[in-house]
């Protein structure tokens, strides 16, 4: 069944495209309550999907299920003649300039037993700009001073991501692997990953009221997982043309940098902030604030509410004093609820702190605390990820 029917006439359908089983190499943990279920897979990009798909079968099919009423949004959605052809455009694009991350995406539906094309639907959201519940948010904390160079992440998503959301040990045909947190039935590169030339990527949803032709975002946020320096990582999040907004948090541990990038389409913006800084989910440097699409309804409610209470809480510490603690309280700080640092879903807001991720640059160490941190910091809820 071709793309074109199958968006004609499917709802809810599950179809397999494939039959073929490829060579897997693979290994999986169970979650527990400090760890997330983990898959760690080599093979080339089709046998990383379709393992990641087969292995996570159940938790992809499961968002479907218990985000029907989005899902079946986004579907019809794509059905429709206009945003048929603005897909199929930005699929060519894609299969064009990044065909190995396709070739993933076409192996990870095979291995969930459902068709590309409603995979394809949920990594394109943004930019079929279907109607959400609520938009995800993250905030980010960087810290830099004489002795210390810390980035702490909120990763946040919609409540129905909760104990189903896993990480990911792939190593590719590139020879650079990479771990990260995973969304299921979204590609690696939205949630706070590392790969194995210490290149380090957390992101922020920016949202929009248009989209353009060009790469979609989670592509060029998987890509930067393959950077071999931070100079290519910038060279990813920058490539032109693309789709949506975006931001990127990206660390290069064994340079000892961090680059702040905004990205609007046609226009990008790299800073290279020191002391205390944090970024939420809008635009805040001068050129890509510029942008006249931003949505600006998402902005002044939960984006504006995180920033403003971090950043008076980061302007009340001396830079040269502060604490990993510190930082941990603002980010398990409930101000402002139900737009706070610390998520929690409430009445008819959906948002939830999915898991926090620590990277110490100086060190290496990168944790990932397992849901919300008012409960796993002070549990010491959490993993290593490393090499």
């Amino acid at each position: 069944m071709n793309r074109r029917k199958f968006l004609k006439t499917s709802g809810m359908s599950v179809v397999c495209l494939y039959t073929c089983t490829p060579k897997r190499d693979s290994a999986y943990l169970r979650p527990t309550n400090k760890r997330f279920a983990h898959l760690e897979i080599n093979g080339n990009y089709r046998d990383i999907g379709y393992e990641t798909g087969r292995v996570f079968k159940k938790n992809i099919n499961g968002i479907i299920k218990r985000r029907a009423g989005w899902h079946k949004g986004l579907m019809e959605t794509l059905r429709s003649k206009k945003a048929l052809k603005y897909s199929d455009k930005l699929l060519a694009l894609a299969k064009r300039h990044f065909p190995k991350i396709i070739q993933e995406m076409e192996g990870i539906a095979d291995g969930a037993g459902i068709h590309f094309d409603s995979l394809w639907a949920m990594n394109i959201k943004s930019e079929l700009g279907v109607i959400r519940s609520e938009p995800p948010g993250c905030s980010s904390i960087f810290v830099h001073n004489d002795k210390d160079m810390w980035l702490f992440h909120n990763e946040d998503g919609h409540t129905a991501y909760q104990n189903i959301m896993f990480t990911i040990k792939a190593s590719p045909p590139s020879g650079i692997s990479y771990i990260a947190m995973v969304y299921p039935g979204i590609i690696t590169g939205n949630g706070p990953s590392v790969n194995s030339r210490g290149i380090v990527q957390t992101t922020n949803y920016i949202g929009s009221v248009k989209s353009e032709i060009g790469i979609p975002r989670y592509i060029i946020g998987r890509a930067i997982l393959e950077a071999k320096d931070l100079e290519e990582a910038i060279q990813i999040a920058t490539f032109e043309p693309r789709t949506y907004p975006y931001h990127h948090n990206i660390i290069s541990l064994s340079e000892k940098k961090y680059a702040s990038v905004e990205t609007i389409p046609n226009i990008s913006e790299i800073q290279y902030p020191g002391g205390l800084y944090c970024h939420t989910n809008h635009l805040l440097f001068d050129n890509t604030g510029q942008f006249q699409n931003e949505d600006q309804e998402y902005k002044n409610s939960s984006s504006i509410s995180r920033y403003t209470v971090i950043h008076e809480r980061l302007e009340s510490l001396d830079k040269n004093e502060v604490q990993q603690d510190d930082i941990f309280s603002i980010l398990s700080s409930h101000e402002s609820k139900p737009y706070s640092p610390c998520r929690h879903p409430e009445e008819d807001v959906f948002g939830q702190t999915l898991g926090t991720a620590y990277i110490d640059v100086n060190s290496g160490e990168f944790r990932l605390y397992k849901g919300n941190p008012c409960e796993s910091v002070a549990k010491e809820r959490f993993v290593h990820l490393n090499f």
